[in-house]
């Protein structure tokens, strides 16, 4: 019984040593006995924002975190771990684990990463609708008392009355032609400083008579340029180009009036100069169709089909009519030769060719007038800075 009892006795002395040596080693390593949680693969470690992986030197390959405890016990008892790491110290096993948890928590477990999610509060790119028309307004010397013509009034008179009809009408932008010298002037009183004029009264009087009017308050002016088209017997006029910027949305387009020469019975067949003129402007709107505005023109361009079917592919354009009469290839019913077109991308809408008893007391075209509505989704040039000059 003796020898079984000291038997006993020594098997419980060994395993009270085996505890007393686990525990140890529990302390010396901060809590973290599970050789598997110190064996992560180092690339993780590194990844810590909080762990700096030290070198394994040559001498501790191979040995088990539990048999070499020197490394924290060596250490200041009042610096933490974070700092021994900073400082070059091997890291505790503790802590590695503890950042490969982070990591683990970081990492998406499914699903695909979004690289660009989206910002709610990115502003949308801005839509301007706004109201724009074409409008000839009978030259004064038409109307004179030497003229046989309906309209019994003066120019000025007549055209006064369009400043009024434009306000009426809420039209932000007008493409004029025919526009004499004291008719620029009767629109000006009439609209009460509303409006810019270009050329207006800036360049020879023949050249103002086809001018772009635009609200000052609507439309502030980037560039004002003019293209020479020939006009009767080819003698040219400057008519306008102009690069206009959107108070509100910042969105900028280009806006050009023509008016090319008709047949008459005072200066004859003018078809040689409408064909010229015409290849003028093809030849603007292939180059202006690259600058990534949106192009508009107004103007009375004395000729139906043939003028749109040229310039309509040069300038990738729409006509404002086709959202009314229908469009067949670039052949729209009716008779016009004036005309409200712009880019492809643009939307028109509400068109309209106003022959009302006031418009022919004011001129003896009709005055046609649209909406229109620019995403600046579509042309993202248009609301980047423009050039200056």
């Amino acid at each position: 019984m003796v020898g079984y009892r000291d038997a006993v006795v020594g098997k419980l002395g060994l395993v009270g040593a085996v505890a007393v040596a686990w525990v140890l080693t529990f302390v010396l390593m901060g809590g973290d006995v599970m050789p598997s949680l110190t064996g992560h693969d180092t690339k993780a470690t590194a990844s810590s924002p909080h762990a700096t992986a030290a070198p394994a030197s040559p001498s501790s390959a191979g040995t088990s975190p539990s048999a070499s405890p020197s490394a924290t016990a060596t250490s200041d008892p009042g610096t933490s771990r974070d700092s021994t790491a900073a400082g070059g110290a091997t890291d505790a096993p503790g802590q590695a684990a503890a950042s490969a948890e982070k990591l683990a928590q970081a990492a998406p477990v499914s699903g695909q990463v979004l690289t660009d999610r989206p910002n709610p509060r990115r502003a949308a790119p801005p839509v301007l609708t706004f109201r724009m028309a074409t409008f000839n307004a009978l030259g004064s010397s038409h109307t004179r008392k030497h003229n046989h013509r309906k309209q019994k009034a003066s120019g000025p008179a007549r055209t006064g009355r369009a400043g009024q009809y434009v306000l009426d009408n809420n039209i932000d932008l007008v493409g004029f032609q025919e526009m004499q010298a004291d008719q620029r002037g009767a629109f000006m009183g009439a609209t009460g400083g509303r409006f810019a004029l270009y050329p207006g009264n800036e360049l020879r009087s023949g050249d103002g008579e086809n001018s772009i009017a635009y609200r000052l308050d609507t439309w502030e002016l980037v560039k004002a340029d003019t293209v020479s088209i020939p006009y009767f017997g080819g003698n040219p006029r400057n008519m306008p180009v102009l690069l206009l910027r959107n108070k509100q949305t910042g969105i900028t387009a280009y806006f050009l009036n023509f008016h090319n020469p008709a047949d008459t019975a005072e200066f004859g067949k003018q078809g040689r100069w409408r064909a010229v003129a015409t290849d003028r402007e093809v030849s603007l709107l292939s180059q202006l169709k690259d600058s990534g505005y949106p192009i508009f023109v107004t103007g009375d361009m004395n000729d139906r089909g043939p003028w749109f079917c040229s310039v309509a592919p040069a300038g990738n354009l729409v006509a404002a009519a086709a959202t009314a009469f229908g469009q067949s290839g670039c052949s729209i019913p009716g008779f016009r030769i004036d005309w409200i077109v712009g880019s492809q991308g643009v939307d028109f809408s509400n068109y309209h060719e106003d022959r009302s008893g006031l418009v022919a007391w004011m001129t003896d075209h009709p005055v046609a007038i649209s909406d229109v509505t620019i995403d600046a989704a579509t042309f993202p040039k248009s609301v980047e800075p423009a050039p200056a000059g």
